[in-house]
């Protein structure tokens, strides 16, 4: 790590009175985070919060009522025969595609929804476009724009954010001969209608997160803040953002000299910044509302994911990955398995349809170490409780597989991660 900042024997020890309150203000920061004033940061990352914010309730309060008519028709008697036709019926569609178009045909049920980002959201998105061009501003096709855009509880959304996760780390591509061309769909195609620029999850996410796993080396780690209050959290969204628009990735990339992920990074960002330039020059207001409205939105929605992910840290072994990532078992919101984040960093190799079994092989290292396991909720849950501080809650959802610690034990082992 020769060239990177390099981490004290102990943040916390050394830390000092922070600028915002909350913040632990320590000696050291994460490179470039070092040049930030952390209450110049605490005040962009409100600014983000606050431009998404008005419009972002409105959308929260439908695409969540949506689902519950979705669960409540589902679980009609009336559709019974749907429900247990429909799933089989789609399945032995993708199952013979994925047999010819993928490397690992394990990967068919990406077929469904790429069917549906590749085409739906798109044509969606053209159609705003046209509603603009020809009528202006229509609050109606704001709304409907980004609800479908996001689906019932977020679940177009999650998905394509994941397919192009999904898409970065698979170094050998989705699709096989003759339909390799289709490895660029999620991050060159899906997903810039989710603010998603080109060749991050390829380059910046690889070579960045999955080189440091949230270490300090990681241009958005999380460690040198205080995660037990929320004035950090807008501390670390420009962080995120930063990262999330491929600056800072350049920045650590160039300090390190490394001259091909420079240019592979920049790639992506010159061919998604020339659009939102082209698009700016064209309509301002469409521009800001249907396009940088979602770069925003993945700034902030991601940067609460990430700072979840990896909030929880041993001060005595802080490299740790079974405590530095969380796992969630029998999630509410398990897209494709990515609640295995544990098994997502240490085995990264292991197929998404193995990551219960690698966790079940496992499990005795997962106790050894009382690994953070939380059980029968989702991350939007587990946020809600981290910026609430409702360390009971949180508690009562901690796997403690040894099944040795009271609950109040569990809440001071929360606390003391979080504030590590």
């Amino acid at each position: 790590m020769a060239g990177i900042s390099k981490s004290p024997p102990s943040p916390v020890k050394q830390q000092q009175k922070g600028e915002v309150s909350g913040a632990k203000g320590p000696a050291w920061k994460p490179f470039p985070w070092n040049w930030l004033p952390n209450n110049v940061a605490w005040a962009w990352g409100a600014a983000e919060c606050a431009f998404i914010g008005p419009l972002m309730v409105i959308l929260i309060g439908t695409v969540v009522g949506w689902m519950e008519a979705c669960k409540y028709i589902w679980a009609h008697p009336r559709f019974s025969l749907v429900r247990k036709y429909l799933p089989e019926a789609i399945r032995s569609v993708s199952r013979p595609l994925g047999r010819v178009m993928l490397t690992d045909p394990r990967n068919h049920s990406y077929l469904q929804w790429m069917l549906l980002l590749v085409f739906v959201v798109p044509g969606l998105f053209f159609w705003a476009m046209w509603r603009h061009a020809h009528y202006g501003f229509e609050l109606s096709t704001l709304l409907i724009y980004h609800v479908l855009r996001l689906g019932p509880r977020f679940q177009v959304f999650s998905h394509g954010h994941t397919l192009a996760h999904k898409e970065g780390h698979d170094h050998k591509g989705i699709f096989k001969k003759p339909f390799r061309s289709l490895n660029i769909l999620g991050e060159w195609w899906c997903g810039i209608f989710y603010g998603i620029v080109p060749n991050s999850y390829s380059v910046a996410h690889m070579k960045i997160h999955h080189r440091w796993h949230n270490d300090v080396d990681d241009v958005h780690t999380n460690l040198d803040l205080d995660r037990t209050n929320i004035n950090s959290f807008l501390i670390y969204v420009p962080r995120f953002t930063l990262y999330w628009t491929g600056i800072s990735a350049v920045a650590l990339f160039i300090k390190r000299k490394e001259w091909t992920l420079v240019r592979q990074q920049l790639t992506g960002m010159v061919a998604y910044y020339g659009v939102s330039a082209l698009m700016f020059y064209w309509n301002p207001l469409f521009c800001t509302l249907y396009w940088g409205f979602c770069h925003i939105e993945g700034c902030v929605f991601l940067s609460c994911i990430s700072y979840l992910w990896h909030a929880f840290v041993e001060e005595s072994d802080p490299g740790n990955q079974y405590v530095n990532s969380v796992t969630i078992l029998d999630g509410h919101d398990n897209v494709w398995n990515e609640d295995f984040h544990v098994v997502h960093h240490h085995s990264p190799g292991t197929h998404w349809t193995e990551m219960p079994a690698h966790f079940e092989a496992n499990k005795h290292k997962y106790e050894a170490v009382t690994a953070t396991i939380f059980r029968d909720c989702e991350q939007g849950m587990l946020i809600k409780w981290l910026f609430e501080n409702d360390w009971d809650s949180m508690a009562k959802h901690f796997v403690d597989l040894s099944g040795k610690l009271s609950h109040e034990e569990i809440k001071a082992l929360i606390v003391r991660r979080l504030t590590y």
